[in-house]
């Protein structure tokens, strides 16, 4: 059944995410010894501890689907409170690698905390609500991305090697095509660093395929 034509269900969910966000956002970062930092400067700190390589401004700007240009405030503001480093870019000695030094991991990695955030409302989750949740977040970027409203996400569902529902096993219905493994919703990445971004062509049969819960056997 199309939730389209239930405007009462999409105007409840919505409030529901919105009343979470606003919730997170008022508690979030107040763990002992733990500054209250805005949510661009949280995410650079997340993205950032997860490449100790570092990452180009561009490349963060890319992945926050905001512009250089706006995300320049953040990052300065992360260099003057001393957690962030700009370094020469070996590939390209023209440009900067930007890496967290010391303080900057340790409070990357307070933030990744699992009483941190919206993890901290999901301890009582079984794997199927989380799978669930997962499976529609995958959805909404989705829809985020068609609608340009979302760049450089590193989502299952976005990536080339992901074939939903060729397992053919109802426990574990997709495969990786990356790590060859078969795994199921609850497995589902948000932001994974093997990720490669499918072809539009490909990627919209991927999510047709993704959509439907009992889908036609794979070829």
């Amino acid at each position: 059944m199309n939730s389209a034509a239930h405007p009462h269900r999409l105007d409840q969910a919505a409030a529901g995410l919105e009343q979470l966000a606003v919730l997170v956002r008022a508690q979030s970062w107040r763990a002992t010894g733990t500054p209250a930092l805005p949510p661009t400067q949280a995410a650079v700190l997340r993205m950032l501890q997860a490449a100790p390589a570092g990452l180009r401004a561009r490349r963060l700007a890319e992945r926050l689907s905001v512009s250089p240009a706006s995300l320049s405030d953040t990052l300065r503001a992360l260099e003057r409170k001393g957690w962030l480093d700009r370094q020469v870019d070996p590939d390209d000695r023209r440009a900067a690698r930007l890496r967290l030094n010391a303080e900057g991991q340790a409070l990357a990695r307070r933030l990744a905390a699992p009483e941190q955030g919206l993890a901290a409302l999901m301890g009582e989750l079984d794997d199927s609500d989380v799978g669930a949740l997962l499976r529609v977040t995958q959805l909404m970027v989705r829809q985020a991305q068609q609608r340009g409203l979302a760049t450089g996400l590193r989502t299952c569902l976005g990536c080339r090697f992901f074939r939903p529902y060729a397992s053919g096993r109802d426990d574990l219905p997709h495969i990786c095509g990356f790590t060859t493994q078969a795994f199921g919703d609850p497995q589902l990445r948000m932001d994974c660093a093997e990720q490669e971004a499918a072809p539009e062509p490909e990627l919209a049969a991927s999510a047709l395929r993704f959509r439907q819960r009992h889908p036609p056997s794979a070829d």
